[in-house]
């Protein structure tokens, strides 16, 4: 949790770098996938009630579909997002020039009109380092940490997967297992807990 909140408030510090650290910090805070951040527009943020809609992914790769496509599941959903950041995105989003597709994370210099997963993982290393976080991760990483922070402080797990866009709730305690396991452990201590002071 520690290293979540320093990690949220390095890319806080760095927004006026590059956009990417836009897109790193709401990786981080919604654990959407690459694609479905890469294929965002403005009209997806709801600043009225804080929410942002996930309903297609864009083609950043050549193996990929071009331009936007279907999320993956078909699992379109409407997801919160905190307050802070959605402010963040607001104040951006008017100083940010227009482009045709209407994309948040617009490059002109890239083949497919996006940033690269590459680049973003390439700035999210230097934060890391520059934080001495260990073990590394990816920009796909940041989807693990923001379930990891959620499943650790009770948030239900089947919120979780619906926030994520799993098919099932079952494809979320397969990946998973080791903190479903280690929560259970928690949980079992609690159980006793609760009935021992009944006793009271």
């Amino acid at each position: 949790m520690e290293q979540s909140n320093q990690l949220l408030t390095e890319l806080r510090n760095n927004l006026d770098k590059s956009p990417i650290y836009y897109l790193l910090l709401l990786g981080l805070v919604t654990g959407l996938r690459f694609g479905e951040l890469v294929g965002l527009q403005r009209d997806d943020f709801d600043f009225q009630s804080n929410t942002l809609r996930v309903n297609k992914t864009w083609g950043y790769t050549k193996k990929m579909h071009k331009g936007h496509g279907p999320i993956k599941n078909e699992e379109n959903r409407i997801i919160t997002v905190d307050q802070n950041t959605m402010q963040l995105f607001y104040k951006w989003f008017n100083t940010l020039p227009e482009n045709i597709e209407r994309l948040v994370f617009y490059s002109p210099i890239s083949k497919y009109k996006v940033f690269s997963n590459g680049s973003a993982n390439k700035v999210l290393k230097a934060l890391l380092d520059n934080l001495a976080i260990k073990p590394q991760i990816s920009v796909h990483g940041l989807r693990h940490t923001h379930a990891s922070v959620l499943l650790y402080q009770d948030v239900s797990i089947y919120y979780v997967s619906k926030r994520l866009g799993h098919k099932d709730v079952n494809t979320t305690i397969g990946v998973y297992t080791h903190l479903v396991k280690e929560l259970e452990a928690r949980n079992t201590q609690v159980t006793n807990e609760i009935f021992e002071r009944m006793y009271v």
